[in-house]
């Protein structure tokens, strides 16, 4: 044990500070493979000695609390918003105004920052640790949404120094990140996010914390809320206490004398604009020395010591040519707007997606049509609104789908969702969908089978199903365009050494609507075989912690497809297996039980006490449900409580919890 704890601290140190290098300080100390490999060693340690977990573990920025609500917090100290200017004379009449107040003459200091698009959260320190997190919400009562707050990388969990410290933060998510989250929901069919904020803000509100951690959101620190606990006498030293603490502040913010250098700042700052790695709508501008805020004091719910200067969004004029239809891997149909090519932030822009048909009737979107556009996150290109009155004369309404504009079948609009779908499984563009997701690298990862052979392979009628591509030979990779013999050779390698696919990879390869990594890995590790999976019923399937009604709808019809009979018989002929990996049962004090976890607990974290209850033998559920067998409840439970009680479930306290698996001993044992 002793050993086990020494290099249980060893890793946690070493994490945090490669944690640091990589995301706060942009200086990667080693590889992610590297990185990866001590996290994977960390989390073993934990799940085999889960009392040794310290609440800055690492591996709570992995997420894996299933929280019931966001309950409301106060803060300590009043979030206040800023007052906006738009342009250089409206700064000015704020410099003149503040420069009246202060009866001074000469240059202000000025502290200038970036403002950045994001959401803003108050964080608590008490002795180095972070204790509670809480969203803006009205300025004086928040969300607290620490355990997602925990998954964020460039967040401390723990501090350098013992210091207790009330920061605010602003919680962004970075633009490529932004990008690829979209694809991902339009993909499934689910509303797309209207820019980064929005998509940092329901990101931060998830339930699942997993769903936080996999989101990749980033954070900025920039006010000390509590400054009559510090001795520091400006802005600026402030936030270079904040650097030496560990936290990420803007690396542009910078001290300006006078009304020029903050105007040169903000024209700088407009320039790189484009290039950024996440929105700004803006520059923050503030006092530099805090003796003057007392002075000047705030205005409403703004202070007079501090101004957002904002930009205009760039937008263009332009004209809508067609509207096009594609459709997705899932069979998802998306409009596409063709516009008269205009140059904008940057680039010139053609197309735009339209999302679906919701948006188009919502913002009642015609061909011909006058639009005005912009870049959602200065990348991805959207209808901002009809000029409506630039009509000349009536154009007709875009009309709903009714067939797939590929395979002519009727396409269906399922409850629930916004998407229309072409449920025929061998429509073209969705088997080449289905190839490139069945290759990719969380499916089967079969590399070297690009876009172009897959599109070749099926131009020749080679493949039909992404099964029919183990049983290519070296003769007809040979017949594709540039695929010369080594190349076909390694392509032959690369799919057959596949031949033996891990289940939860295949049911992810599958493509199965709303079914994504995550709950692939749940059916995996809850059915022996794709025969019992297969057979299961839709009730069976929404007893599963996490998967649900809509899920279990989505895998029935699966199921029931002409393609997955089709893929199976073919994966049967050709012997590919699927590899089912199955976790050893732990045996002890909680053995045959199953237990779920709500309400706060004060000994530690709820996902900590559920490793503890999962190394003593015991199942956990998210949800109670009739195979719950145990409910262990903490301060301020809700809902389960009821639910448990009418259930006739067994209740037991915090206590009761750590009693029945000897927590105390073994901690003294330790």
């Amino acid at each position: 044990m002793k050993a086990a704890k020494a290099e249980y601290i060893s890793l946690v140190e070493k994490l945090e500070q490669w944690n640091h290098a990589y995301f706060v300080l942009d200086s990667p100390l080693v590889s992610d493979l590297e990185y990866d490999r001590h996290l994977k060693r960390l989390e073993e340690i934990e799940s085999q000695n889960p009392q040794l977990m310290v609440p800055y573990s690492p591996t709570r920025k992995i997420g894996g609390a299933l929280l019931e609500k966001f309950e409301k917090g106060a803060h300590s100290y009043r979030l206040m918003s800023l007052s906006n200017v738009y342009s250089g004379e409206e700064f000015l009449e704020f410099v003149n105004r503040t420069r009246r107040i202060l009866s001074q003459e000469g240059s202000l200091e000025f502290y200038a920052e970036t403002k950045f698009d994001g959401l803003s959260v108050a964080l608590r320190y008490e002795e180095g640790y972070l204790v509670e997190a809480l969203t803006r919400g009205d300025g004086a009562m928040g969300e607290n949404v620490t355990e997602n707050i925990l998954t964020i990388r460039s967040i401390p969990l723990r501090l350098n120094k013992p210091e207790s410290l009330v920061l605010r933060a602003e919680v962004l998510m970075p633009r490529q990140e932004f990008a690829r989250l979209n694809v991902e929901q339009e993909t499934l069919g689910k509303k797309i996010f209207a820019n980064p904020r929005n998509a940092a803000a329901g990101t931060i509100r998830q339930l699942d914390t997993r769903i936080t951690a996999s989101r990749k959101l980033d954070a900025y620190f920039y006010e000390i809320m509590d400054r009559e606990r510090h001795p520091y006498l400006t802005h600026s030293d402030a936030m270079k206490r904040l650097k030496t603490l560990g936290f990420k502040i803007d690396p542009r913010g910078r001290f300006c004398r006078g009304e020029q250098e903050v105007l040169n700042f903000y024209e700088e700052l407009r320039s790189l604009r484009p290039d950024l790695d996440y929105d700004i709508d803006g520059i923050v501008v503030k006092l530099n020395r805090f003796e003057d805020y007392d002075e000047l004091g705030v205005t409403g719910k703004a202070p007079r010591y501090a101004i957002a200067f904002k930009y205009e969004a760039e937008q263009a004029q332009t004209s809508v040519v067609d509207i096009a239809v594609q459709v997705g891997r899932t069979g998802v149909l998306t409009p596409v707007a063709e516009f008269k090519p205009v140059f904008l932030a940057g680039s010139t822009v053609r197309f735009a997606s339209l999302h679906n048909w919701d948006e188009i009737r919502q913002k009642d979107i015609r061909i011909g049509d006058e639009v005005l556009i912009e870049k959602a996150g200065d990348i991805i290109p959207q209808v901002v609104s009809v000029l409506s009155e630039c009509r000349s004369f009536e154009l007709p309404p875009f009309p709903d789908p009714s067939t797939c504009p590929l395979c002519d079948r009727k396409v269906q609009r399922r409850e629930a969702e916004v998407a229309y779908r072409c449920e025929n499984p061998i429509c073209g563009s969705r088997v080449l969908g289905a190839l490139k997701h069945f290759v990719s690298r969380d499916a089967v990862d079969i590399q070297g089978v690009g876009t172009a052979i897959l599109e070749q392979l099926l131009r020749l009628n080679l493949v039909k199903t992404p099964m029919d591509l183990f049983g290519l030979s070296l003769e007809q990779l040979l017949g594709l365009e540039k695929t010369r013999e080594k190349l076909a050779k390694k392509i032959i390698d690369a799919i057959q050494i596949r031949r033996i696919i891990p289940f939860n990879r295949y049911l992810y390869a599958l493509g199965i609507p709303n079914v994504g990594v995550q709950s692939a890995a749940i059916l995996a590790s809850s059915f022996a075989s794709i025969e019992q999976l297969s057979i299961a019923t839709e009730e069976d399937l929404s007893q599963i912690d996490e998967i649900g009604p809509i899920i279990a709808l989505s895998l029935k019809n699966f199921f029931n497809s002409e393609l997955f009979l089709s893929m199976e018989k073919r994966r049967l002929e050709l012997g590919i297996e699927l590899e089912v990996l199955k976790e050893e049962m732990t045996i002890g004090s909680l053995t045959g039980l199953s237990l779920c976890f709500t309400g706060t607990l004060e000994r530690m974290p709820r996902s900590a006490a559920q490793e503890l209850a999962r190394s003593n033998g015991a199942g956990i559920h998210s949800s109670v449900t009739a195979k719950t067998t145990v409910l262990v409840f903490g301060g301020a439970a809700g809902s389960k409580l009821e639910k448990a009680k009418k259930l006739g479930l067994e209740l037991w306290t915090e206590d009761e919890f750590f009693r029945r698996i000897d927590y105390g001993n073994c901690q003294e044992a330790n």
